[in-house]
């Protein structure tokens, strides 16, 4: 192979290693990010009320 196609393949490699780790980071932060969410589960405020505001359950 010439210089000038094994130097624009070592560019190439060299671009990819960086978007490889951009990637692994974007990834990481998508794990952080969902397990927030997961952590911060509370009362489904959809989900049907199982009591009066008397106290009486609902039937």
């Amino acid at each position: 192979m010439s210089e000038r196609v094994i130097s624009l393949l070592e560019q190439v490699l060299a671009e990819q290693q960086k978007q490889t780790g951009l990637l692994e980071q974007i990834a990481k932060q998508n794990l952080a990010l969902i397990e927030a969410l997961a952590a911060d589960v509370g009362p489904d405020p959809d989900a049907p009320l199982l009591t009066y505001l008397s106290g009486a359950p609902c039937r």
